[in-house]
Formats: structure tokens, C-alpha cells, sequence
């Protein structure tokens, strides 16, 4: 049919499936529009605390230095995230806010369980620290003693 035989019906309709076509691909664009919003709104995905280092920076060589010296443990992978509270940072010596990412983490050294809290992007400095420190430095096993029995 040409646009001249077209009575009103049939134009009226072709432009309804134009306009409905057009709405749909506009919903569709805002629908990717907020998923990728919905992540940089929610608070619970942003990042905290600490800050971005380079490989040569202070923070990254005191992690580093602590790990050979024995004073800091390598991190643990089970980690528990939360909003801040208050605790200092074992890695930088900051306050964690309430409005920064909090990670709590246990160590288990020689039979005891310390609980350590850590900004995420120190965190993850630690954590990628102790992962290059563990394969040059194997820990000792911790001494058992055997009972002979009687």
C-alpha cells in the first residue's frame, strides 16, 4: 500500500507501532542506564577508606616489612565487610567512619584468634602483599608435642 491509499486507520496504527517501537528501545536504554547506576548510588559498593598505591609506596613497604619481620600475620581470605566502626585500620592507623568499608578479618596465631579490622583498599594491599610474601617465606608449623601412650 502506498502512503497515498492509506486510509487514517492504517496510518494511525503504523504510527502507534512506530511509537511504541521507539518507547521500548527507550526503556530499554534506561533500564541498562540504571543498573549502572544502582551500583555507583548504593553505599555499600563504593570504595573507602585507604587510598590507591603504587607499588613503591610507604604503605605497601611497612605491609611488606611487617610480613618479614613477623609482626603482622599474612592476610586471611574469609573476610567479613560492613560499614565503619570506629576501629582503627591495622594497616594505615586510621579510623575506619561509618561511612567507609570495614573489613574484619580473624589471624589465628600459636592457638589464638585475633580479630583485625582494615579499610578495603588496605585490605587488598595486605592481602596482595601476603600473597607474594607466602611462597618466599614458608611459616614454620606450629610445635605439637606427641603423647606417647601409656
Amino acid at each position: 500500500m502506498s502512503p497515498m491509499t492509506m486510509t487514517p486507520a492504517v496510518a494511525w496504527l503504523t504510527s502507534s507501532r512506530e511509537i511504541i517501537a521507539q518507547t521500548r528501545a527507550r526503556l530499554r536504554e534506561t533500564h541498562a542506564l540504571i543498573a549502572v547506576n544502582r551500583r555507583l548510588l548504593n553505599p555499600w559498593w563504593t570504595l573507602s577508606g585507604g587510598a590507591d598505591e603504587d607499588r613503591d609506596s610507604p604503605l605497601i613497604a611497612s605491609v611488606r616489612n611487617r610480613l618479614e619481620r613477623g609482626t603482622l600475620d599474612p592476610a586471611p581470605q574469609k573476610v567479613f565487610a560492613g560499614n565503619g566502626t570506629g576501629r582503627t585500620c591495622i594497616v594505615c592507623a586510621r579510623v575506619i567512619s561509618a561511612d567507609q568499608i570495614e573489613n574484619e578479618v580473624v589471624v589465628r596465631t600459636n592457638g589464638i584468634a585475633v580479630t583485625l579490622w582494615a579499610h578495603l583498599p588496605c585490605y587488598n594491599i595486605w592481602r596482595w602483599e601476603s600473597a607474594t610474601f607466602a611462597p618466599t617465606h614458608p611459616r614454620p608449623l606450629p610445635e605439637t608435642f606427641d603423647v606417647e601412650p601409656t
